[in-house]
């Protein structure tokens, strides 16, 4: 790992007198899917409002425009992340429910121009008020694929248990790791002279009823979501840096 750090900060400097090419297409759809298997989904709206800043399902709304609360204006990126993010940045999100009322919230959020668009959940949970008390590397076996390498977080806010799972995909590349996503950003810069739109892919839900009924949840979930976020159009692959 250090060596990795190593090598993404030398590369990240040779490239800064570099003109690379900016890629305007994701290895990620833009728009979640309004149904994935057996669970359909709807979109999450956000009150704009910094007084209120609540948030509401499409089906709460009832065809409202307006927040029901406050009556301040709704949008699909919170308050928040539309003050952090860099106005480039797509975020998708939808709120999945199967027949058993069990729920798994999706985000795709695709990069812009500027590196921070995307960051580790890491960074950003305990803010929200969550105590991360592990992650772990979770291998999830695929349908005419390799095993997917996602990072699997527990965290507790207050008597609930969320269960997390991510991972980032761009330019041919995907990985769990941060540290591995910033060396294939710098790899491309020097050796492509690209620089490709990366997708942060994150599933939620919350259980209480045990740690191995969450993650088969997720699991299977995500082996039903992953063929649908592929684009239509299939990227030109990136030579990718051998392990």
């Amino acid at each position: 790992m250090l060596v990795l750090f190593v090598l993404t900060a030398g590369l990240s400097m040779s490239i800064r007198s570099v003109d690379t090419a900016s890629s305007h297409t994701a290895d990620v759809r833009r728009e979640l899917p309004e149904s994935v298997g057996d669970w359909k989904g709807e979109r999450i709206y956000y009150c704009q409002s910094e007084l209120c800043m609540r948030s509401f399902s499409e089906s709460e709304l009832a065809g409202s425009h307006t927040c029901p609360e406050c009556g301040g204006r709704l949008d699909q990126v919170s308050l928040g992340e539309r003050n952090i993010l860099p106005p480039d940045t797509i975020i998708s999100r939808r709120l999945y429910q199967n027949q058993k009322n069990e729920n798994v919230t999706v985000t795709v959020v695709i990069s812009g121009s500027e590196r921070r668009s995307i960051h580790r959940p890491q960074q950003c949970l305990p803010a929200q008020g969550y105590a991360i008390e592990r992650s772990s590397v979770l291998a999830i076996p695929m349908v005419n694929h390799l095993p997917l390498q996602v990072m699997l977080i527990r965290a507790q806010k207050r008597s609930a248990t969320m269960f997390m799972v991510y991972w980032f995909a761009g330019g041919g590349h995907e990985t769990q790791d941060h540290f591995k996503r910033m060396f294939y950003i710098a790899w491309d810069n020097l050796f492509h002279n690209v620089r490709p739109r990366w997708a942060y892919v994150s599933l939620q839900t919350v259980s209480n009823t045990g740690d191995s009924v969450a993650e088969k949840r997720l699991a299977k979930f995500v082996r039903e979501l992953y063929p649908l976020l592929k684009p239509e159009v299939p990227l030109h692959q990136q030579a990718s840096l051998p392990e």
